[in-house]
């Protein structure tokens, strides 16, 4: 029993000296770690000079980072501009609180958005580098804090001896650090600044959007008094309002041109490859020798004067870049429009006519320098009527003397009776102290008559673009037959008229300040949304899915026009662009109903249920419209026939028209064109006289009354053959004897035309030079 417990004792006493043990070994390697980390055993000198040499370039690694890019240096100078357009406005706020009209307010509002635009994007570069330099001045404490360089310090031996070295690190820390300090005391006044504009900008902002509101009911109110009744004085000089517009005017284009450059780069890139691919086109033509060819068809303005009329269109579409453009970027670029409009009319209409022109030039300058008035005072008030007198007058004598050749004849003859209407308005609302509404009167009225001008010049040259790609292809097929164009014309006039219509009202409603409230109101409206069961919709989702199929079909319909193809037979001698061209019609419409599905928003599993039940349709009753449809797809890829063949299909004959993707078209010799759904034209055999090449042979009977030898007949038979103008010469024409007698011979003549399509011609002729060289020496031929 003794024995037992001292055995125990011994087991309790071993397992305690292994548990002390075990404690000592892990503070012992906890201790270890920890110098591994704080360097708690005492280094060399030579360690605490390489810890010095690394803190010092990773000093010299800060110091190069901590200056600021220069686009944040150049940030004070921008805030300058910025606080230069907020104390421009605040100085107009102040100063002509009363005397700002619906113009003014909207340049003030167009500058203070670009402002707050700017203002955004200066933050964020500011804010980047804000959090830069915290970040370096977190590493700059970190070293700073370095367990090392702090044990060298309670060193007093190595300290004394390493002291220069120490120095050096010191001076160095305290240049990055102020370094450091410096450009953060920059940032820190770049976001005071931006933060104070900002606040400004969005006040300015507010105040002048409230006057926006109030507008629309205050320009019906009186503003003035009576004409007839005494003004009151003005406080302000008529110059000094001048150069005060001017100047609000130019600070307004100077942030607009900053900051939109990407849409004025976008407008110009499409004005150029407008004018590269006419200038193309007519430089073809001209090689050819075949430019002369274009007056036929009507395309004047492209031949004369191609750059000025690729700026007219360019220009007629600016307004559509940007629709919140300053007022004054918008009349620059209505009177480049003039200007180019004028080169092209001058050598196009009479000198009478034009010189109306010229005249609606002068009155768009002076409608546009009075609204540089911001108090009008009697006079000016009197000049404005005057102007409206003049306008209406022009309008009188101008609308009787329009052009009959004009496109958009009668659009323009309209817009001229609404520019009457609308100065004699102007005159009306200017003596009832209605000055700024009839100034926005006024102004919209020159505008809409010179905007529909530009107009009509973009259609006319639109068209004439598309007659000269018509052209240029025919040429380039060596088609010699002339195409009529009046149902090109006619096809895209049409929607020509819709696109400028919608351009000229939008023109109009942003000149007469009501485009934003019923842009507005639109939007709501499409925008709200709808549902049917458990399907949400938009009105503008629906009304984009059946927009993008329309423009689908309808550009896959006029593609043809811009690969040569007028609709006539005679564009079949090239049926390589024709099958190009149902390709391109398939592809167009493939990818305009799933982009049109794509945009509508459709969930893809409703469209799956969708796909399932036209499967099931598809089944039970449309098998002859798919069988159709895929051997459409066949007929175009496989091509056992292509357009422009020769072909016969049954009991129909004729030349491939058309290959659509439901049925194919055939152009018989009688001119009638025959219909042939696609399933039946693979269904049946078919007989292609063109498929490897363009040759015929063609079997003539003839009986000549000779009592010649057979030999010396043959000879001359098939010299006569060979003879004609449409036979293929490398084959020889074989004469048979298929009776004989001693007064005449029964010949069977064959011979290969070297056009299928002029096989009927060449049978004419032959039997033509068989009578007429037989009858010169006496001999009948029947």
């Amino acid at each position: 029993m003794k024995t037992v417990k001292f055995l125990g004792l011994l087991m309790v006493l071993s397992v305690v000296s292994v548990s002390l043990s075990a404690q000592d070994t892990l503070k012992h390697r906890r201790r270890s770690f920890q110098n591994l980390f704080t360097d708690a055993d005492k280094p060399t000198s030579g360690e605490y000079m390489l810890r010095i040499g690394e803190v010092h370039q990773a000093l010299h690694g800060l110091e190069n980072e901590i200056p600021l890019r220069p686009d944040v240096l150049m940030l004070e100078g921008k805030l300058r501009e910025c606080d230069t357009a907020l104390v421009l406005v605040e100085h107009n706020l102040e100063k002509y609180s009363a005397a700002l009209n619906l113009r003014n307010l909207q340049m003030f509002s167009v500058l203070l958005q670009n402002v707050q635009h700017d203002l955004a994007r200066y933050s964020t570069r500011i804010q980047a580098a804000d959090t830069t330099l915290q970040g370096l001045r977190k590493e700059l404490r970190t070293l700073r804090r370095d367990s090392l360089l702090r044990q060298l310090y309670k060193d007093s031996v190595n300290r004394k001896l390493l002291l220069p070295h120490l120095r050096e690190l010191r001076t160095a820390w305290r240049a990055t650090d102020s370094l450091l300090q410096y450009n953060l005391n920059i940032v820190n006044t770049l976001k005071t600044s931006v933060s104070e504009k900002s606040i400004r900008a969005d006040d300015l902002f507010n105040q002048i959007e409230e006057r926006l509101t109030r507008s629309g009911i205050q320009a019906f109110s009186k503003e003035y008094n009576f004409l007839w009744e005494p003004a009151p004085t003005v406080t302000t000089e008529f110059k000094e309002e001048l150069d005060n517009s001017y100047r609000s005017g130019r600070k307004a284009l100077d942030f607009y041109f900053r900051d939109s450059s990407g849409q004025r780069a976008l407008m110009w890139l499409l004005g150029i490859a407008f004018y590269l691919w006419v200038l193309a086109n007519l430089r073809t033509l001209k090689r050819n020798n075949k430019r002369e060819t274009l007056a036929a068809y009507g395309v004047t303005y492209l031949t004369t004067q191609p750059l000025a009329a690729s700026l007219a269109v360019m220009l007629s579409l600016a307004p559509l870049f940007d629709l919140n453009a300053p007022a004054a970027y918008v009349e620059g670029v209505q009177f480049l429009l003039m200007v180019v409009v004028t080169l092209v009319l001058r050598k196009h209409w009479p000198r009478s006519l034009f010189h109306y022109w010229l005249a609606a030039i002068v009155l768009f300058l002076l409608f546009s320098f009075t609204n540089l008035i911001l108090s009008p005072g009697t006079l000016q008030r009197c000049w404005m009527i005057g102007l409206n007198i003049a306008a209406i007058a022009f309008g009188v004598l101008f609308r009787s003397r329009v052009p009959e050749h004009i496109q958009l004849r009668r659009f323009i003859r309209v817009v001229i009776v609404l520019f009457i209407v609308l100065n004699a308005l102007a005159i009306v609302f200017n003596v009832f102290g209605r000055f700024s509404l009839a100034r926005i009167l006024g102004t919209a009225g020159i505008f809409a008559l010179t905007q529909v001008m530009g107009l009509s010049v973009l259609v006319k040259t639109i068209i004439e673009s598309i007659l000269l790609q018509i052209q240029t292809i025919r040429v380039k097929e060596n088609i010699e037959q002339p195409f009529e164009p009046q149902g090109i014309i006619s096809d895209f006039r049409k929607p020509m008229i819709v696109v400028a219509l919608l351009m000229w009202l939008t023109v109009l409603s942003i000149n007469l300040n009501i485009f934003d409230p019923l842009f507005n109101a639109f939007h709501g409206v499409v925008n709200e949304p709808h549902k049917i069961g458990s399907t949400s919709f938009t009105l503008s989702s629906v009304g984009l899915f059946f927009a993008i199929i329309w423009l689908a079909h309808l550009i896959q319909r006029y593609l043809g026009y811009f690969f040569g193809d007028t609709g006539d037979h005679d564009f079949g001698d090239s049926p390589a662009n024709r099958s190009k061209l149902v390709v391109t019609r398939l592809v167009l419409l493939g990818a305009g109903y799933l982009l049109a599905i794509a945009a509508s928003g459709l969930p893809i599993d409703k469209i799956t249920i969708v796909l399932g039940a036209l499967g099931v349709g598809i089944g039970l009753g449309l098998q002859n419209i798919v069988n159709n449809f895929v051997s459409g797809i066949i007929l175009i890829f496989d091509r056992p026939l292509k357009i422009g063949d020769s072909i016969e299909v049954g009991s129909k004959s004729g030349r491939v028209k058309e290959i659509g993707l439901r049925s194919s078209t055939l152009f018989t010799a009688d001119g009638a064109e025959v219909i042939i759904p696609n399933g039946d034209m693979l269904s049946q055999q078919i007989t292609n006289w063109t498929l490897s090449n363009n040759h015929r042979r063609i079997e003539l009977k003839a009986t000549v009354e000779t009592t010649e030898s057979k030999d010396a007949v043959i000879a001359e038979v098939a010299a006569i053959v060979k003879s004609g103008a449409y036979i293929l010469k490398k084959r020889e024409p074989v004469v048979l004897v298929e009776g004989i007698s001693d007064k005449e011979i029964k010949l069977l003549i064959r011979f290969w035309c070297d056009d299928v399509f002029k096989a009927d011609l060449a049978e004419s002729e032959v039997k033509y030079l068989l009578y007429s060289k037989f009858k010169e020496r006496g001999i009948v031929v029947k």
